[in-house]
């Protein structure tokens, strides 16, 4: 590897500069892919089914409100007679919407064909898409198809992403639930919770129970992504708006929110925002500002955002590029590990502001992370052909003294290594893990997040 030239690292940093103090364009990106969050997918949301007498439902149960004994609406509907299977007792169910309209502007009625045998084989559902109680005038039925057909090997790891999606109205991007259903045994204790719950308010409907039930993943957010992001002009980043109060508006100022991240598909919580027209969105260095987030002409919703200068930033989630490193201090591996003889025990106290002078590579890792493993042997390679003119810190998060040593020794690395507190952690302002921090001699940022390899190649 060619010693890193100052030259480079220079240019570099003022290209940065350049892409983020220079530009004020208004950039569009497109929401027009169907995400989840961790929210969502953690979340055990049962979808109680009753059974179809007499083509009679019964309000939907509101466990925080209903109570026994209470007076309860019941309404006809119209039902696809030729269309259901005869002789077999359908089941209804309410999913939430706040749509507005009709006599329950807060659910979507669904009709679920033969809810005593869908675990086993695909089952029609019915839609109220325009919420008249009236399911002939809805198009087709849509279809529930149960883990059995859809898993290729039947695990808790594929379960969350094996749903069926049912849309609830006819938007192009308009409001879907992901349902499927609990797997035998699976949260018995949290099933019966339920049961005994509903049991108590249900009054004169006939509740199925979870096990015939759904368990419902609502899916109210849509994502697009902003390429060639970051500082190695490589990176992607994605925005991600989230109907919070599911009303099919993505836009509600201080209810909905704005969500980023740099995995596909994949929000979490922690990085999100309440929308706001002019709201602030500091992510791995590089504040943008959000204008506004609107329904486009195409039929899919638009998220409108700048970049703006990373000066005059308050109580910003990220460090930004251009500030100086803050001051921290981290336990720091030097010598052989030695268990049990604290005398001689090589974890020692020492502040960052020790390795000034060279450009530093700081990286906060944790080799159980995937995309830590994706980027380890580049981060070997570079470790073991550094130039004089940079050197590498790094710091782990989770892992103990003899596991850190441990590991230094086994891929031969010539980090300097360390361990990253909750404190440093909140110094550092971390977003992703792994997390990289480029800086100058004078620990001034000049990157966040670029990665090994591209560090590699300058």
């Amino acid at each position: 590897m060619e010693p890193l030239r100052n030259d480079l690292v220079t240019s570099s940093s003022a290209r940065t500069k350049t892409k983020i103090f220079g530009s004020s364009k208004t950039l569009v990106t497109s929401l027009d892919q169907r995400g989840s969050d961790n929210e969502i997918n953690h979340l055990i949301d049962v979808l109680p089914l009753f059974t179809l007498k007499n083509d009679s439902i019964i309000q939907p149960i509101d466990l925080s409100a209903d109570y026994t004994g209470m007076n309860l609406n019941a309404w006809k509907i119209i039902t696809l007679i030729d269309s259901l299977t005869p002789g077999i007792n359908h089941g209804y169910g309410f999913i939430p919407h706040h749509h507005g309209v009709g006599l329950v502007p807060t659910h979507t009625l669904i009709l679920v064909d033969n809810p005593g045998n869908m675990r086993f084989r695909a089952t029609k559902i019915w839609v109220d898409l325009n919420h008249n109680f009236d399911l002939t005038d809805d198009g087709g039925a849509q279809w529930y198809f149960p883990m059995k057909l859809t898993l290729s090997k039947e695990n808790d790891g594929d379960r969350l992403f094996s749903q069926s999606l049912i849309l609830l109205d006819t938007l192009k991007e308009g409001m879907a639930v992901g349902l499927n259903q609990f797997m035998p045994g699976e949260l018995r204790s949290v099933q019966n919770m339920y049961d005994d719950a509903i049991s108590l308010v249900k009054g004169r409907r006939d509740y199925l129970g979870c096990k015939i039930s759904f368990r419902q993943h609502r899916k109210a957010l849509w994502f697009g992504f902003e390429p060639f992001y970051g500082t190695s002009n490589s990176d992607t980043l994605y925005w991600a708006a989230k109907d919070v109060n599911l009303n099919g508006r993505y836009n509600d100022i201080g209810i909905d929110k704005v969500i980023v991240g740099n995995n596909r598909g994949e929000f979490n919580n922690n990085n999100s925002w309440d929308y706001r027209p002019g709201l602030i969105v500091d992510w791995l260095g590089q504040a943008q500002m959000v204008e506004s987030i609107q329904f486009g002409e195409n039929g899919v919703w638009q998220l409108l955002h700048r970049k703006v200068k990373n000066v005059g930033v308050k109580g910003g989630r990220s460090l930004l590029i251009g500030e100086k490193l803050p001051k921290f201090k981290f336990c720091l591996i030097e010598g052989k590990y030695q268990p049990g003889k604290l005398k001689e025990n090589p974890v020692h106290r020492r502040s960052i502001r020790n390795f000034k002078g060279k450009y530093t590579y700081i990286v906060v890792w944790n080799a159980d992370n995937p995309n830590y493993i994706k980027d380890s042997a580049e981060l070997h390679d570079l470790s073991r052909n550094l130039p004089d003119s940079i050197q590498i810190v790094c710091l782990n998060h989770g892992g103990g003294g003899r596991y850190v040593y441990q590991y230094n020794k086994r891929y031969e690395t010539q980090f300097i290594q360390g361990f990253c507190s909750s404190e440093v952690a909140e110094k550092l302002k971390l977003q992703t893990m792994p997390q990289y921090f480029m800086v100058d001699p004078k620990q001034r940022l000049i990157s966040i997040n670029q990665r090994p390899n591209s560090l590699k190649n300058q």
